[in-house]
């Protein structure tokens, strides 16, 4: 899920070298001015803070704060005032609209600051949380290509199939070396380019196989979860290649889930460090207190 639908351009990153205190992303939505959560929770705050009650929230102008259901906590800051539409208390899902890109607060141009802090109150990357890459560029919304799975369709019997990205390389053991013209077969990944041909690395029923995606002979589509499961039952391979595809996704979505935890425990790391330090200096500063008030009484 992403914060705007369609283009998402981000135009500062997260503690990158040209701002290392930059604790979120900023990002513009080019086709969409609309704020969406990107994960569920319930509302926190929905308002602004006077610069005059102290510290810095002010800066964010109008902004939603979403305490997750993850135990996380998003920002989404720098609203058009009047804009909201959540109240505090509210329960949000990810997709439920939250108010409008703005430039209210410290700001320098119509976008969204987006930030995400961990349940320590230590901001963290907030990029892939947001679909994004900690990066300036820009990013397109991808959310229904990620809810369906590929597939190679072949639309021609002269489709052949291969045991490896190799022209030699025929299966001649499955229907004569060739695809079954109308159905569509699961694509694992797309290999790129050997031998002048662009290839993909499909399943047939049930097995690891190869094949050339040429124009006139098939072409790469996507389907949604209950027209794959069709597809894959279709070709003769019953549930296992809509399962393996489920499968990957699924271990995709774990690895990403592996890399927040990771950074959830550096950002803990950090914070302990900082804490321990803050502690150091306030004791060094108790110390030097007592000295000076020593010295002042002699």
């Amino acid at each position: 899920m992403m914060i705007f639908k369609g283009r998402n351009r981000v135009t500062s990153g997260f503690r990158l070298a040209a701002r290392p205190e930059h604790n979120g992303i900023d990002i513009v939505g080019d086709d969409d001015r609309t704020v969406y959560a990107v994960r569920g929770g319930t509302v926190g705050f929905a308002g602004i803070v006077s610069k005059s009650a102290g510290g810095l929230t002010w800066q964010w102008g109008y902004y939603v704060r979403v305490d997750g259901n993850d135990n996380r906590k998003y920002y989404y800051c720098h609203l058009v005032a009047g804009s909201l539409l959540v109240r505090a208390g509210q329960r949000v899902q990810a997709g439920t609209a939250l108010g409008t890109m703005g430039n209210t607060g410290y700001s320098f141009g119509a976008h969204t600051h987006f930030e995400v802090r961990n349940i320590y109150g230590t901001a963290i990357d907030p990029a892939s949380y947001a679909g994004v890459r900690n990066a300036v560029g820009t990013y397109t919304d991808t959310e229904s290509e990620d809810d369906n799975m590929k597939f190679l369709k072949v639309t021609s019997g002269r489709c052949e199939v291969f045991t490896a990205p190799d022209v030699n390389a025929v299966d001649k053991h499955y229907n004569g070396g060739k695809l079954t013209e109308g159905v569509c077969y699961p694509v694992q990944a797309e290999v790129g380019s050997s031998g002048g041909y662009n290839w993909a690395r499909i399943f047939v029923a049930g097995v690891q196989r190869y094949a050339v995606v040429l124009a006139d002979r098939c072409q790469l589509v996507t389907l949604s979860p209950g027209d794959a499961f069709a597809a894959c039952v279709a070709q003769g391979g019953g549930t296992s290649d809509a399962a393996a595809q489920l499968e990957a996704a699924n271990a995709r979505a774990d690895a990403e889930a592996h890399r927040a935890d990771e950074a959830d425990e550096r950002a803990a790391a950090e914070t302990q460090r900082a804490d321990a330090a803050e502690k150091h200096a306030a004791e060094t500063n108790k110390r030097l207190a007592s000295v000076k008030a020593y010295v002042a009484e002699v």
